[in-house]
């Protein structure tokens, strides 16, 4: 027997005309019915089975309105732009946006880096070449360079030791020449350069010649590459006032001609290269060191031996300084300069092409003597 749903309840059944009495009117329910027909089976079989049919047929229309029902409430979900909310339009701007400021970013750093290197003044590191419209200053500066070659051609020629024995020995005659230089040329320095030491018993030597080793101490380096020949002699003329312990640790080591002690690490081309001198365990280098770093300019002289001002606070087992290969203004203000080159700066020029951009030696260099003047 078909089985209805149970949301068709009995009281509802006696709702439905089952016989052909319910169509006249006559409402009898279920009980009465079955009575009625238990006498006739075959009638009794026929009226469930009518009333099966007719019970499906309002179960199959009750679903079926179900089905159809409309809520009276809205209950769709909202709408969801997603382009508006993800950004998918603008993502390429955005990009663009960024990557420009970025640019941006990165320039304003580099000029930062520029204008604190170089203290806000502009200046290109290349001065070989003057480039203005007028001839006169190209010509100025080829008529200097001439006059510096022939200065350092007669210096050299001064130098020569005559192989024929003259009586005259040029030991002493060269002494003697250089003590007469000594007390006859005035000893000048910049003003305010011993103002720091007012507050000391500090008395300046009566003669120009005590003022002139005393201030200017001058020290010179055979220079040698190793396995191959010599290169000659530089003299260094020094200066006390600006970095009083390096000089005077320096003069120390060329007057026991300790050359061994001094070794190139590092040769940068157009640049400098880098020294180191071994110090002793009790070496004042090892203590914060006395300075003062305008006596030498980095932009107007080349050939300048300096020491970065990292080191102020002490050195740890050695003097690291650097001796440079041209006027480099970019590092006033980075590096204490206390000497410069006065003779030999053509054998420093040679040492150029012993050198790659990284710092690396192509040769040996060594000091192969060292003295004092």
């Amino acid at each position: 027997m078909f089985e209805f749903p149970k949301c068709v309840s009995e009281d509802s059944l006696d709702l439905i005309p089952q016989t052909t009495e319910g169509k006249k009117g006559k409402h009898l329910n279920f009980k009465q019915k079955t009575e009625r027909h238990s006498q006739n089976p075959k009638k009794l079989q026929q009226a469930l089975k009518k009333e099966e049919e007719a019970h499906l047929k309002a179960w199959r229309e009750h679903r079926h309105r179900v089905l159809n029902m409309l809520p009276e409430v809205d209950n769709k979900p909202p709408g969801f732009q997603a382009a508006r909310m993800t950004g998918v339009n603008s993502l390429r701007e955005n990009a663009v946006a960024y990557m420009e400021r970025t640019k941006k970013n990165i320039q304003m750093l580099v000029e930062l880096s520029s204008t604190k290197r170089t203290h806000g003044v502009i200046n290109p590191f290349r001065y070989e070449r003057v480039y203005t419209a007028s001839a006169l200053p190209l010509t100025m500066k080829i008529l200097d360079r001439i006059e510096e070659e022939n200065l350092d051609l007669a210096k050299r020629i001064n130098d020569v030791v005559a192989e024929i024995d003259s009586g005259i020995k040029g030991g002493e005659f060269i002494k003697d020449s250089n003590a007469n230089r000594m007390d006859n040329l005035p000893f000048t320095m910049k003003e305010n350069s011993l103002d720091k030491y007012k507050g000391y018993n500090f008395h300046m030597p009566e003669t120009n010649k005590e003022r002139w080793q005393l201030f200017r101490p001058r020290v010179y380096f055979d220079i040698y590459i190793k396995e191959a020949r010599p290169l000659g002699r530089i003299v260094v003329e020094l200066y006390t006032e600006a970095a009083p312990a390096v000089v005077l640790e320096i003069v120390r080591a060329c007057i026991s001609n300790s050359h061994e002690k001094f070794l190139i690490k590092r040769l940068f081309p157009s640049l400098w290269f880098d020294v180191n001198l071994e110090l002793e365990a009790n070496s004042p280098l090892r203590r914060p060191l006395e300075y003062d770093g305008k006596i030498i300019d980095h932009g107007e002289h080349g050939h300048v031996l300096s020491f970065s001002k990292d080191h102020l606070q002490g050195f740890r087992d050695h003097l690291s300084f650097s001796l440079s290969f041209k006027p480099l203004r970019v590092v006033n203000g980075a590096r204490v300069g206390f000497g410069r080159v006065i003779k030999g700066s053509k054998i420093i020029d040679c040492l150029q092409s012993y050198g790659t951009k990284n710092g690396k030696l192509f040769r040996s260099i060594v000091f192969s003597g060292c003295g004092f003047l």
